[in-house]
């Protein structure tokens, strides 16, 4: 693995972090590549129960390298590698099945911005400036025009999409697509203290409650209920249910192994 992508597994939390500090982390076709690769890593690891997502420097991610895009036009075969691989980093994110945190340490733009949509819980720094952005140069994001609009209110979506604005941290607190603005001091602390705190909850009820939620668009109420009872029936067989019955009995915390 190249030093464009970092990752770090502690505990039961991976951290990977986009490494491109001197291009405010923009994403070049072989960052998606290894970016795909590490998400198969950790969707493949039992042991991993939080995944954390940032970026190195002053930024978070302004999206897709524009110096390696006008390259498109003169080899073919990268501009495939990126056809190929852009939808496969992103379903992989939208699939993963444990929960996500986005810590943004800078602006987050274009692709930037569609890696926090597909985050669970977004922490971000005060002087992050967050937005779509691609109306301005490019046409608009995929991601974005299929996610943002479940992220926060329609019409803000809207507005932030078409008019390729980037907002403030704290204009989209109030939106409901960031859930903490924290000072760019703290943000890892900040991030890493949730996702532990995260991490020591079951994790297969986890699991199965974010699955209920990533379905709510796509199954009417009534189906979506008996499917989320029918999932708290599988949680009471589990080992960690009757772990969470003991210590709650002992007066100790729970100690929750996924099983």
């Amino acid at each position: 693995m190249s030093e464009v992508i970092l990752y770090r597994k502690e505990g039961h939390v991976a951290t990977i972090t986009l490494n491109r500090p001197e291009a405010l982390n923009a994403i070049t076709v072989e960052m998606i590549e290894e970016l795909t690769a590490v998400l198969s890593v950790a969707g493949g690891d039992e042991e991993i129960r939080v995944l954390l997502l940032t970026g190195s420097g002053r930024a978070f991610c302004v999206g897709a390298d524009i110096l390696q895009l006008k390259r498109w036009t003169e080899d073919s075969r990268l501009r495939e590698r990126f056809r190929l691989g852009a939808p496969e980093m992103f379903r992989l994110l939208q699939e993963f099945r444990r929960p996500i945190i986005a810590a943004v340490n800078g602006v987050a733009a274009a692709g930037g911005f569609e890696l926090c949509c597909l985050a669970d819980i977004v922490v971000a720094v005060e002087e992050a400036m967050i937005g779509d952005a691609h109306a301005n140069y490019v046409g608009f994001g995929p991601v974005s025009a299929v996610m943002a609009a479940r992220m926060m209110p329609r019409k803000l979506a809207c507005e932030l999409l078409f008019t390729g604005e980037m907002w403030s941290a704290r204009r989209l607190e109030l939106a409901g697509f960031v859930n903490r603005v924290v000072p760019s001091d703290q943000l890892m602390a900040v991030a890493n203290r949730l996702a532990e705190r995260i991490a020591s909850k079951p994790p297969l009820a986890l699991a199965a409650a974010k699955g209920l939620m990533r379905q709510l668009d796509q199954l009417e109420p009534r189906a979506l209920l008996a499917e989320a009872f029918a999932c708290a029936e599988r949680m009471f067989e589990s080992e960690d249910f009757g772990e969470g019955l003991r210590a709650f009995e002992e007066h100790r915390p729970p100690a929750f192994k996924g099983m």
